[in-house]
């Protein structure tokens, strides 16, 4: 059954074997100062809400891509930010195995400067991920 982990646990997979990305980190952007250990650039996944349509699950999570960031190399981190989003996007739509999952591919990235502690710069972007719902009152762990 699909569930919120499903999709948690393929972008793990993804952003675990590229090459750009060194640390990735899963929960709320606001904790990402709190984080010891960071080696940019980094991935953040963040679980945002769950919406029922008819027959099918959408999942939807905003990622954070960045990497640390002077005046002068603000726009060339934002592009291989963007570059690093786009092969996500790429990977989802190209790989076989994603039969009865869809990445909704009508993604917004936006770029952003920010201190996570560190001076940072990066893209932010909602993806939303939908798969099959199954259905079945029998198996509703209620008394009858």
């Amino acid at each position: 059954m699909v569930n919120l982990f499903t999709y948690l646990n393929l972008l793990n997979e993804f952003f675990s074997s590229h090459f750009q990305i060194n640390t990735i980190l899963v929960g709320d952007k606001k904790d990402i100062t709190g984080k010891a250990n960071i080696m940019y650039p980094l991935a953040n996944i963040e679980y945002l809400d769950k919406v029922v349509r008819g027959g099918e699950d959408a999942y939807r999570y905003e990622i954070i891509i960045a990497d640390l960031s002077t005046d002068e190399s603000e726009l060339t981190i934002i592009n291989d930010c963007n570059s690093i989003a786009d092969d996500l996007i790429n990977w989802f739509e190209d790989t076989s195995k994603f039969e009865e999952l869809e990445l909704v591919s009508n993604v917004t990235i936006k770029p952003f400067t920010d201190s996570f502690g560190d001076r940072v710069s990066g893209v932010t972007f909602t993806i939303t991920m939908t798969g099959f719902r199954k259905s079945c009152s029998n198996s509703i762990p209620i008394s009858q």
